[in-house]
């Protein structure tokens, strides 16, 4: 399997919430990668696999897991070149860092990519759940309804579902259950709509936000 072949198949498998499998994939192929951008890549990917196995994994593996995520991401920030590239592990950063305990240094890295990309509807996701997380639930709701709507407007409908779920988490917080149902059921549409206008796979976010409606 070629350069190309090897991150697409990586990105996929990402996609499925097969974490262990793409870090894998990426590091059988580790020589096959020479170029900056390939190499960011590659590290973005695992960045987010190990997040993803950090957060939804053991409790025991947890804190190894997003200390690989961080590793990673800075790692790939330095050779990331392409403003989609940098994008990704900006927001992919702030939140292992605040799980790590470091807070503030996370607020540094979103404040930096809003500042430097303030019309990108990530960095604003990223945002809302930073808000959330520091228990800021009225400002987390209007973020994430910010994110619905510049998402929305550029057919990122995958980020766009990624609004009204954080937006959804928020209100759930604020004791707004059924408006919290309805948000959770749009997040649905919306990463199905995605999954069909990309055929990518949005089965993890699909799940996630199912458990969510089940337990309110």
């Amino acid at each position: 399997m070629e350069r190309k072949g090897i991150l697409d198949r990586a990105r996929q498998l990402y996609n499925e919430g097969k974490w262990q499998e793409a870090i894998q994939l990426i590091d059988k192929n580790a020589s096959t990668f020479v170029t900056g951008e390939d190499i960011a890549e590659a590290g973005r990917l695992k960045g987010w696999s190990y997040y993803y196995l950090g957060i939804k994994g053991p409790q025991e593996t947890k804190e190894t897991n997003l200390l690989f995520a961080k590793r990673e991401f800075e790692m790939a920030l330095e050779k990331a070149e392409i403003d989609k590239t940098k994008i990704s592990i900006l927001n992919g950063l702030p939140l292992v860092i605040w799980i790590l305990g470091k807070k503030e240094e996370a607020w540094q890295i979103s404040n930096k990519a809003t500042e430097e990309y303030p019309n990108e509807p990530t960095v604003w996701n990223t945002r809302g759940i930073l808000c959330r997380w520091a228990q800021d639930y009225k400002e987390a709701v209007g973020v994430g309804e910010k994110v619905y709507e510049t998402a929305l407007q550029k057919k990122d409908y995958r980020t766009a579902g990624h609004g009204k779920h954080n937006k959804a988490d928020a209100l759930v917080k604020l004791g707004r259950v059924e408006e919290a149902r309805k948000e959770y059921e749009k997040a649905i549409e919306l990463y199905k709509k995605h999954e069909e206008v990309t055929t990518e796979s949005a089965v993890v976010h699909i799940e996630g936000v199912r458990k969510k409606i089940a337990d309110l």
